[in-house]
């Protein structure tokens, strides 16, 4: 009684060839009341309403397609579909199941042809409701992962055209889907062969001059940094080889393209070797773009976490490869020393003095020998809070 009259006033709507501003409007004003309706008319345990309610899905959900592939530039229309079909997955993935890959391929669609940030949060959602999604884990893993792939080509080829603050919602959301991605199928994902180019996007987005943003690609770094880290330490705690870093493999060389197009690991299996490889190969554009952050462009509330994405990296760039060539039996590779080293040389005296950074780089180097990753964190962090207010002070 309620939804048939919204549902067909929808339809006649997208049936017009043409639709002004007020009509669009409508539209949106009729998702959401669809979407309110099977949000809070939600009953369990009472078959024959879930059957009503599984027909007004399975009625509605080709509006919704023909809505996204007429109006998914709208604004308000793409707010409307996506909190409509937030709904779903989070309450009726059950129903929603046999087109989960269509739901899937439509957000990607409305995405790619116009890059509206809504998207990117609606496939957030997805993702959080992606165990429920297919009949199987692994089937709705690699469905979610898939996903994140294309629309990480999407977004990639907006933001070599705009800079990331010029856009810095769309930043934010993708680098957000990013976090929770790594955070679902980190297996999966990692694998992509396109997780290079993501790895690079992070890095550099960490110029983004807005709060949120900034906030959305450290913490995208602490989820993929992090578990390394947590790997490679309980792998130096059993004294055991690291998993998939044995045989001849096992390098600090860059992934080859064969090792990036390989089939994705499964659920279970974390790509160690995959993030250290790239860690080393990118390590000194990032540890560039983390310190500099610190001491001039980040603001001060992300300076915490920063400092715990560059203690990661120094413990993944200075254990990872020692794992492999000596089991922890020798002091860790200075990597990440002569990184440090080498962006300290490019700011100016003035700003740093040279005593200042003889210092840090020496607790810097102490620090790493002796695995004590905590206080690398304290110590990049004390060190820009200084560089920053003595600067600040001078201008």
């Amino acid at each position: 009684a309620f939804c048939m009259p919204v549902g067909q006033e929808l339809g006649a709507l997208l049936q017009q060839p043409e639709l002004g501003p007020g009509q669009k409007q409508q539209v949106a004003l009729l998702l959401d009341r669809l979407g309110v309706f099977l949000r809070y008319v939600h009953i369990e345990g009472n078959e024959p309403a879930e059957l009503l309610t599984a027909r007004i899905i399975n009625d509605s959900w080709p509006l919704v397609a023909v809505a996204l592939q007429r109006l998914a530039a709208d604004p308000l229309v793409s707010e409307g579909v996506a909190k409509f079909v937030r709904v779903l997955v989070e309450f009726y993935a059950g129903v929603l199941r046999p087109v989960a890959a269509q739901v899937v391929d439509a957000v990607v669609q409305a995405f790619q042809q116009t890059g509206l940030s809504a998207y990117l949060w609606l496939a957030r959602r997805i993702l959080a409701a992606s165990a429920s999604l297919a009949a199987e884990e692994s089937d709705a893993l690699q469905l979610v992962a898939a996903m994140v792939g294309r629309l990480s080509e999407a977004a990639l080829a907006l933001f070599r055209q705009t800079p990331f603050s010029d856009v810095p919602e769309t930043c934010e959301d993708y680098f957000r889907l990013v976090e929770r991605a790594l955070e679902t199928a980190p297996g999966y994902v990692i694998s992509l062969p396109s997780f290079e180019f993501i790895f690079q996007a992070a890095v550099a987005a960490l110029d983004v001059n807005h709060l949120h943003a900034q906030l959305a690609v450290i913490r995208a770094w602490i989820q993929l940094l992090g578990p390394t880290k947590r790997h490679i330490r309980m792998a130096h705690d059993k004294r055991a080889p690291l998993p998939q870093l044995a045989g001849p493999a096992a390098s600090s060389a860059p992934p080859s393209p064969r090792r990036q197009q390989r089939r994705p690991a499964g659920p279970d299996a974390y790509p160690v070797q995959q993030v250290l490889d790239l860690c080393v190969k990118h390590g000194f554009d990032l540890t560039l773009k983390l310190m500099r952050g610190m001491m001039q462009q980040l603001d001060r509330e992300t300076v915490a976490e920063a400092a715990d994405v560059f203690a990661s990296l120094a413990a993944i760039v200075s254990d990872g490869p020692a794992a492999v060539r000596a089991q922890f039996d020798s002091p860790p590779a200075p990597t990440m020393y002569e990184w440090a080293q080498a962006v300290l040389a490019q700011i100016p005296d003035a700003s740093f003095p040279p005593a200042d950074k003889q210092a840090f780089l020496a607790g810097l180097s102490a620090d790493i020998r002796a695995r004590e990753w905590p206080r690398v964190k304290m110590l990049i962090a004390d060190t820009a809070a200084k560089f920053w207010r003595r600067n600040a002070a001078r201008n």
